[in-house]
């Protein structure tokens, strides 16, 4: 048996529900990758994120670490951080060893897609989801749920399960789970309070949580989209100290860790300058090198989005409004930030807050009110994760899984809302799944999760139920009201959804409007995500006044 802080949990079932969560990942792995057999490939690049991946191994192992932000930018160039660059070098090591020489030989290998391969492929992201997502997800769930084993399991099951992130890293392929697991594992040690009157033990937490939110900025740069969130939050961790001195030395202590963090990872391109492997003079020196290295990671010349994906840009770029012909391409990337910083505000000013309050919270030994900064800081990572999908520079389809992930966990706080975001999440990837052939896969899946979802029952009696303290009267009026309005959103949303994917079995598209299906899965979906970043900026800033208001009763009569 298995001992959680309050019950037992049967080791069979913990067991079984991990195996079958591992089982449907294996299963996806069956379908094919993106670009298998180059298809919908590019004339001057054999197929999509599956060779690159590969190709990352292949350039890894055999040039020298100068060349592996430099060589055949044309074919699959090196363009994410160090920390994937290293971890590419490994999982070619183990190629190599594992499946034989000719899986990573330097050119030779393109487009190599040979069956044993592609299970080894497939079992180093599986490795890797369940050594960090897992554990990640399984430790927050049970900090969350420490008092309700069924509730517990439940969001582990239903955070495991989620469409979305299975189909993109077990299907489409990527390594999503690394980046998502390392900020997830930094969420907790950050909002960890230890039971020691000593201050500094009590702050080492936020130490080790900045090291391992560095390492998932390192490993992929969408890890970005938390790092407002993550900014606030410490900030006010930092602030919750009375002495100004002590403020300071916090400050401090972070900023050296981060400095530190980020030169340990990123020294040896410093020390290595390009090399001459293509018979062509390169004088950088190491600053030069990291700012090319830095141009590779943010591409801005690429515009403003890629693809048909659910943000403002998007569906503002159809006619009549064709904003991204309107506006000038030097100006794209300054309106871009703008808008997100706008977005950002209320998120990072509830997380400024709710870190303030950590202090104050373990001195009054309260172990539920403390855990409120670890539920303020998921909800807040994906407020600034959807202002950044919907409003920045360069945005995948694939990014709102930064969303995603963070809110899953939380269901319990608002379970109608966040299943309803799950699906729409996975919607929105129809485009892109529909050209790696995963459509059969993400039916699966879907209906795998909605199945979940009846059995889990919470959403469907949201309406009648609500959590002690996790929604003001506001919220409730909007969602779980005498008038279910969250019920009408649900059903039309999924009502939409559903006649969309209808209509493009059974209606011929118009040869002069090739992309009218994933034009109207973009402005739906768009308008969907404006939706939730309201909701998510709503619970953010409830908890925030109602902390001012309590902090202001406390200031007027101190004897309560």
């Amino acid at each position: 048996m298995m001992k959680s802080p309050s019950t037992t949990v049967p080791t069979s079932l913990v067991i079984f529900l991990l195996t079958s969560l591992i089982l449907l990942r294996v299963l996806v792995g069956f379908h094919p990758h993106s670009g298998q057999d180059n298809h919908h490939g590019k004339e001057d690049a054999y197929g999509g994120d599956y060779e690159a991946q590969r190709h990352w191994m292949e350039l890894t192992l055999h040039l020298p670490i100068g060349d592996w932000y430099r060589y055949d930018l044309q074919y699959w160039g090196l363009d994410y951080p160090p920390l994937t660059a290293y971890h590419s070098y490994l999982c070619g090591l183990a190629s190599h060893y594992l499946v034989g020489p000719e899986s990573v030989e330097l050119d030779k290998s393109r487009a190599y897609e040979d069956v044993t391969h592609k299970s080894f492929m497939r079992g180093t992201v599986l490795v890797f989801d369940v050594l960090l997502y897992f554990t990640a997800v399984w430790k927050i769930s049970q900090r969350l749920h420490f008092q309700n084993v069924s509730e517990w399991l439940w969001t582990v099951v239903l955070a495991l399960a989620q469409p979305a992130i299975i189909l993109i890293d077990h299907g489409h392929f990527q390594y999503n789970t690394i980046s998502l697991g390392l900020a997830l594992w930094s969420f907790h040690f950050m909002t960890l309070e230890q039971n020691d009157n000593n201050r500094s033990a009590k702050f080492s937490g936020c130490v080790y949580g900045s090291i391992l939110f560095c390492g998932a900025l390192n490993f992929k740069q969408m890890s970005l989209y938390y790092a407002p969130a993550v900014f606030a939050y410490l900030l006010g961790r930092c602030a919750s100290v009375p002495s100004f001195q002590g403020r300071v030395g916090r400050f401090c202590l972070l900023g050296i860790t981060v400095i530190v963090t980020f030169a340990v990872l990123w020294w040896p391109f410093a020390l290595h300058s390009p090399q001459d492997t293509l018979d062509t003079e390169i004088s950088e020196g190491p600053f030069d090198w990291i700012l090319h290295i830095v141009r590779r990671l943010f591409p801005f010349e690429r515009g403003l989005f890629e693809g048909k994906v659910s943000n403002i840009w998007c569906a503002l770029s159809t006619k009549p409004f064709s904003i991204r012909r309107r506006i000038p391409q030097d100006l794209q990337p300054m309106l871009a930030l703008l808008l997100t910083l706008v977005l950002i505000i209320p998120p990072c000013v509830a997380l400024f807050s709710a870190g303030q309050r950590t202090n104050k919270s373990h001195v009054a030994g309260n172990k539920g009110e403390t855990e409120n900064g670890l539920r303020m800081i998921l909800w807040g990572s994906t407020s600034t994760s959807l202002a950044f999908f919907l409003a920045s520079f360069q945005v995948h389809e694939k990014s709102i899984m930064m969303a995603l992930s963070p809110l899953s966990l939380i269901v319990a706080d608002s379970p109608m809302f966040i299943s309803w975001f799950s699906l729409v999440a996975v919607w929105t990837l129809w485009p892109l799944l529909q050209v790696d052939r995963l459509q059969v896969a993400y039916v699966t899946c879907t209906a795998i999760f909605v199945s979940l979802l009846f059995l889990y029952g919470r959403p469907v009696d949201a309406v009648a139920r609500n959590i002690a303290g996790s929604e003001t009267q506001m919220i409730r009026d909007l969602f779980n009201g005498s008038i279910p309005l969250s019920v009408v959103l649900s059903l039309s949303s999924l009502f939409l959804m559903t006649l969309l994917h209808m209509l493009e079995i059974y209606i011929e598209v118009p040869t002069r409007l090739p992309d009218l299906f994933p034009v109207l899965w973009s402005i739906l979906g768009c308008g969907f995500f404006v939706i939730a970043w309201s909701y998510s900026c709503l619970v953010l800033l409830r908890d925030f006044f109602s902390a001012s208001k309590v902090n202001s009763e406390s200031r007027s009569n101190p004897y309560r």
